[in-house]
């Protein structure tokens, strides 16, 4: 004999069963050598390489990261505000941008400071995911002065070879800079992922006031390596497969009321 809770345990089963369910993934990506999951591909040495991260060794990077500078055509020639892809590498502070800065013919490594800065140029990290994530946290691993930031987020690929910094940010679906984040880890859940500001690519940088002003950004010069990031994405678990269609759903979900109705009459 079914039971009333039989009955109902019947019904909650089955409208589970033609339902999806999202969660939320939450991935810190560590860029020093050193940290416990540091997996970068760090291999190659010249202007306009590419970092990648397969964490799961399936032969598709999860996150390729790029350098780039507003250096114009660069060392030593102006005008200086054209942003052109540089050197993007690691060591145990975290991600480094040796930028086009550097006199021709020189090895990358011996060019500008290798730190993510703003004291000439510009100095982004770019960020390629394979899926939409919201940025929720910021590590900075080394940093000397200050530690003012700019963000960008893009749902599409940006222009950035030969833009300037406001065109670029032109392009963006959101912007934003954050100031004095220090070296400790910075959560950007307000912020940011607060805002449900999901996407595919995404700039980190040294503070520049076209990304935006928080109002407490100083004149020092920020200098910094970028030791983590943390990174949050929305994902569905898909409607499995079951032999009982929406409309008998409903049509059970509508027998409950006649049940309870039935139920209170019979009490009464």
């Amino acid at each position: 004999m079914l039971t009333k809770n039989n009955f109902l345990r019947s019904v909650l089963l089955t409208f589970i069963a033609s339902t999806s369910m999202s969660y939320a993934e939450t991935t810190t990506w560590n860029f020093a050598t050193g940290s416990g999951n540091y997996d970068v591909d760090n291999s190659g040495n010249a202007f306009g390489n590419e970092l990648s991260i397969d964490s799961d060794d399936d032969g598709t990077a999860e996150l390729t990261i790029q350098a780039w500078a507003d250096t114009g055509c660069g060392w030593n020639c102006d005008p200086d505000d054209q942003v052109q892809q540089g050197f993007a590498s690691t060591n145990s502070g975290g991600l480094l941008n040796y930028n086009l800065d550097t006199p021709t013919g020189t090895d990358p490594l011996t060019g500008e400071e290798h730190v993510i800065d703003n004291r000439d140029d510009v100095d982004m990290m770019f960020f390629s995911f394979s899926e939409s994530t919201a940025l929720t946290g910021i590590d900075i691993g080394w940093y000397s002065g200050d530690t003012d930031i700019s963000i960008a987020a893009f749902s599409s690929m940006p222009t950035l070879s030969g833009n300037t910094w406001v065109n670029i940010v032109g392009q963006s679906i959101f912007s934003a800079s954050f100031s004095n984040l220090g070296s400790a880890p910075y959560s950007l859940a307000n912020e940011v992922s607060g805002a449900v500001v999901e996407a595919k690519y995404w700039l980190i940088g040294a503070y520049s006031s076209v990304f935006g002003d928080s109002g407490a950004n100083d004149n020092s010069s920020d200098k910094f390596k970028l030791a983590s990031i943390t990174t949050k994405i929305t994902k569905t678990i898909p409607k499995p497969p079951s032999e009982v269609s929406e409309p008998s759903t409903i049509a059970m979900l509508a027998s409950i009321g006649l049940f309870l109705m039935w139920r209170r009459k019979k009490t009464a």
